[in-house]
């Protein structure tokens, strides 16, 4: 969990989404994506930023990485992932796993096993693949059972997702602290490894937040975050970074809607999201006041977590 100068290491972006990560949870009834940047738009800008290694890791599809492939052929520099959202029935909650270098039959076989986490991470560990937990605490709520989902995941997992680029730092930092806590030395033998990246959404953040090692190549880039030599660096995220996200993929939205050629709609379709879009426009047009409450929110969760696990006096803020 080291943090230094980034300098000539090998770098990587490991979480970034493109188009193919499918429809946005809080805008459904537009029919809005979740991302709107393109495949090649995604590879051109990391490599642009000076990532050594890319890869796509929408939301339960592989798609995205597909199309690269298909359209650059077999790159040196890139390889296939996807985040998989999984549930675990005994906290009633989903969580994100970032997988890499799987093939189009192991990702298959992951969709089938996706409704039980368990049972995910027991096939992700026969298959050795890379799979990595990310954002921890996203969107858990229960304070009474908080406790008992870290240390399964901390028995389930070898590889943690510690800095998230759409996560502000008192998140990233909580998941860093117990870390130390639960996996010192390695649960059963097993190192930890650590990996960062920008959850970006649009082409703002790609590789602002990235893990880096000293490798030369991709293997042993991978090698690296299998045994804990990786470390991260970057942006977390706040309240301004955030609006900029929400108006990122709406501002892409509004272009799609009105496009005859894209192909995104069928003219019926196109005119029902057309009228809609008109009718929710005022609401569309507040993300900054959305993104100071969410940020409010998340802060006192996290800290609410906070004196759980380190005392009732206790917050990140007094850390």
């Amino acid at each position: 969990m080291v943090e230094g100068q980034p300098g000539k290491l090998f770098k990587a972006d490991l979480h970034v989404h493109t188009r193919h990560s499918g429809q946005a949870r809080h805008l459904r009834f537009l029919r809005c994506r979740d991302c709107y940047s393109q495949p090649l738009e995604v590879y051109r800008t990391a490599k642009r930023r000076g990532m050594d290694l890319v890869t796509i890791t929408d939301h339960d599809s592989i798609e995205g990485g597909l199309e690269l492939l298909n359209r650059l052929g077999d790159l040196p520099d890139f390889i296939l992932g996807e985040e998989v959202s999984t549930y675990f029935p005994e906290f009633r909650h989903e969580v994100h796993i970032g997988v890499y270098g799987l093939s189009e039959a192991q990702h298959r076989e992951i969709q089938k096993l996706r409704s039980n986490g368990e049972e995910l991470v027991a096939y992700l560990r026969r298959s050795g693949l890379l799979f990595v937990l990310n954002h921890l605490f996203l969107h858990f709520w229960d304070l009474g059972r908080v406790q008992a989902f870290v240390e399964r995941m901390a028995e389930l997992f070898d590889i943690f997702e510690i800095r998230n680029g759409t996560q502000q730092r008192e998140h990233n930092s909580l998941i860093v602290r117990l870390l130390e806590r639960y996996r010192q030395g390695g649960a059963h033998g097993r190192p930890v490894g650590v990996v960062a990246g920008s959850d970006s959404h649009t082409l703002r953040r790609i590789g602002r937040t990235f893990t880096a090692s000293a490798a030369r190549t991709r293997e042993e880039f991978l090698d690296d975050i299998r045994h804990g030599r990786a470390q991260v660096f970057g942006l977390h995220s706040n309240h301004l970074s955030l609006a900029a996200d929400i108006y990122g993929v709406v501002l892409r939205y509004y272009p799609t809607v009105l496009s005859v050629r894209n192909g995104e709609f069928s003219p019926l379709v196109r005119l029902k999201n057309f009228f809609l879009s008109l009718v929710a426009a005022p609401f569309l047009l507040t993300p900054y006041l959305v993104a100071i409450r969410h940020s409010h929110i998340e802060r006192r969760r996290i800290n609410d977590f906070w004196r759980i696990f380190y005392g009732d006096g206790s917050s990140f803020a007094s850390s």
